[in-house]
């Protein structure tokens, strides 16, 4: 018979305590340990209590894909991480596309110094997989300390969820591979990603539709590319996509990013982008530091769309932004689709200049209404008010 009056020195003294030691879970890193973190998760949702505690201790866990879900009977669960939880490498166990899903769950802290290993390289050259933590429909989430590396796609994708705050995370992946996306947001509001180093092979952060209020804070993105809101408005998808209140705070973007802060649009779209703002920006050797991209069309996709109306873009501010930018690339490239697409796109105090002495730092805008004041490289010539 299991007893369950282990406390954890994080929780209330009469908070129950589940360890998937005592659910049969070996710590190999060989032995497939799924039913055991199923049973102590089971245990740990039916509690009888505001709040309960699902423990992974120090060893190396191997876990096949496995289902999280709730609703749950404590207002709070916390699954504390101190060991290193690893991907299953064999593809063919991913058919129903998610390896960690946690989803319907209010109130969950996911912490510790522990590891969550997607194991992903084997995936990456048929750019296939799914990402190593799939959030879902969660309200009131917390990140704290953990590192997550080597997904085979995203290491983090969140969708639906509502008062998240991810701190003091590390996000590492090869700056080759593909789609390892750092974090991934759709359909979810009022998030706080603060002091956390993201390097991956795709996008830092992707911020998708139907976002809002989301804060990004002392974090530091290298190599991966960039920041992006988008890309939005594919007319394929044929919905109407909105992103509004992103604010990047205090971030640096280090080496071999191929973007910093970007807002990609297709061409054709519909939807709007608003009330964005990026301020105390650094930039070192980043090819394209300042990007509003409303021509995105990967692969050709959009060779037969011949619409001309865009996602509308408004009051977007950059301020207080420096540092250098890489290859012949604009560092400034601000590029909207019609004459009333962009409006009201303020920098001011914005400086950057090329990693290379020899060669100048340029800018390069279509159809952008705005302002820009002590702007290097200059937009004096290209921005319309």
């Amino acid at each position: 018979m299991v007893i369950l009056s282990s406390l954890s020195s994080s929780t209330n003294a009469t908070s129950p305590y589940f360890d998937v030691m005592d659910y049969g879970a070996v710590g190999d890193g060989k032995t497939d340990d799924s039913q055991a973190f199923l049973k102590a998760w089971n245990e740990t949702c039916k509690a009888q209590s505001p709040d309960a505690t699902m423990n992974i201790p120090a060893k190396t866990f191997l876990v096949n894909p496995a289902k999280f879900w709730g609703p749950c009977v404590p207002t709070r669960i916390n699954i504390q991480v101190a060991g290193q939880i690893i991907a299953n490498t064999d593809q063919s166990l991913y058919s129903n596309n998610y390896w960690l899903h946690f989803a319907y769950l209010g109130g969950l802290t996911l912490t510790g110094s522990g590891t969550i290993d997607g194991q992903g390289a084997g995936s990456w050259p048929e750019r296939k997989g799914v990402a190593a933590l799939q959030l879902f429909s969660i309200t009131d989430l917390e990140i704290n300390g953990l590192t997550h590396t080597n997904p085979q796609k995203a290491h983090i994708s969140m969708t639906g969820c509502n008062g998240v705050n991810i701190n003091n995370i590390t996000i590492s992946a090869p700056e080759d591979s593909p789609n390892t996306d750092g974090i991934d947001i759709g359909d979810s509001s009022h998030i706080q990603i603060q002091n956390s180093k993201i390097g991956t092979g795709d996008d830092c952060i992707a911020i998708g539709t139907n976002c809002s209020f989301i804060n990004i804070t002392d974090v530091t993105c290298g190599p991966g590319h960039g920041i992006s809101i988008g890309s939005l408005g594919n007319p394929v998808d044929g919905g109407y996509d909105t992103v509004s209140e992103i604010h990047v705070r205090s971030c640096d973007f280090i080496g071999k990013n191929t973007t910093g802060v970007r807002i990609k649009t297709w061409q054709g779209g519909h939807g709007e982008v608003k009330n964005i703002t990026y301020e105390y920006i650094k930039f070192y050797d980043i090819a394209r530091p300042i990007v509003i991209d409303q021509f995105y069309c990967p692969n050709n996709a959009c060779q037969n769309n011949t619409g001309t109306s865009a996602v509308a873009i408004s009051d977007v501010s950059y301020t207080n932004m420096g540092g250098t930018s890489s290859g012949d690339d604009p560092a400034i490239s601000l590029r909207c689709g019609d004459k009333n697409s962009c409006n009201n796109i303020v920098l001011d105090n914005v400086h950057i200049k090329n990693s290379d002495s020899t060669k100048p730092a340029s800018a390069d805008c279509l159809n952008v209404k705005g302002i820009s004041s002590h702007v290097k490289p200059s937009l004096l010539n290209c921005m319309g008010s």
